[in-house]
């Protein structure tokens, strides 16, 4: 597998799914690691890693319907207020926004980094965890 950047491209590697469901599988000081699956029990399709991490927010797991954007890089100065203050606060890069379908409603989780990069399996195969 190759590594790909660009969330135009990780956008639509996503949505050739029926659905993805993610987990933060691992975060240190400047790294978090994102995957996708179709069913975490065989293993996963997709694997994201965002560099440079400066703030992140977004739950250990969550389910995303893929039939519309799902993964996005909002410009900071479209951002409310409040939420940009709490996204820049003591760090710097670019904002990372995936879509959540929460229990009460969509939102969103946001994970501010200098790069991503991303690589998925051929077709919809399972990669091991």
């Amino acid at each position: 597998m190759d590594h790909k950047t660009g969330e135009q491209a990780l956008n639509e590697t996503i949505m050739e799914y029926p659905w993805m469901d993610f987990y933060l599988v691992s975060l240190d000081e400047t790294r978090a690691l994102v995957r996708g699956t179709l069913d975490i029990s065989h293993g996963y399709q997709l694997q994201i890693e965002f560099i440079g991490v400066g703030y992140i927010d977004c739950p250990a797991s969550w389910k995303t319907d893929t039939g519309k954007e799902v993964f996005s890089r909002p410009l900071p100065e479209m951002l409310p207020d409040e939420l940009r203050r709490r996204l820049f606060d003591n760090n710097g890069g670019e904002v990372f926004r995936f879509a959540v379908d929460g229990f009460h409603g969509p939102w969103f989780a946001y994970i501010v980094a200098r790069e991503i990069r991303f690589e998925s399996s051929l077709g919809q195969a399972y990669l091991p965890w």
